[in-house]
C-alpha cells in the first residue's frame, strides 16, 4: 500500500469506527492511529477494509504478526 492508499484506508476505517484504538480504546487523533491487520500480511490477511482496523502503535507493535489481540494493551 502506498501513503496515499493508506491515508485514504485510515480516513474510511475513521468514518467507520471512530478515532479509537480497537484494542484499548483509547481515543487518539487520526494521525496518531496505524493500520492493524486483524489476519496479519504474513499470515495470508489482506489490505482489505474487512481485514483492517485502527490500533494506536503500542498495541499494533506489541501485537506483532500474532492472531491474537496485544498481550497487555495500553488502557
Amino acid at each position: 500500500m502506498n501513503s496515499k492508499q493508506r491515508k485514504s484506508k485510515r480516513t474510511q476505517l475513521t468514518h467507520k469506527f471512530g478515532s479509537h484504538c480497537f484494542w484499548s480504546g483509547r481515543c487518539l487523533l487520526t494521525e496518531e492511529l496505524t493500520l492493524d491487520h486483524l489476519i496479519p500480511k504474513s499470515r495470508g490477511g489482506s489490505n482489505s477494509l474487512e481485514n483492517l482496523r485502527l490500533a494506536c502503535f503500542s498495541c499494533n507493535n506489541s501485537r506483532g504478526d500474532s492472531l491474537f489481540p496485544p498481550r497487555q494493551s495500553c488502557k
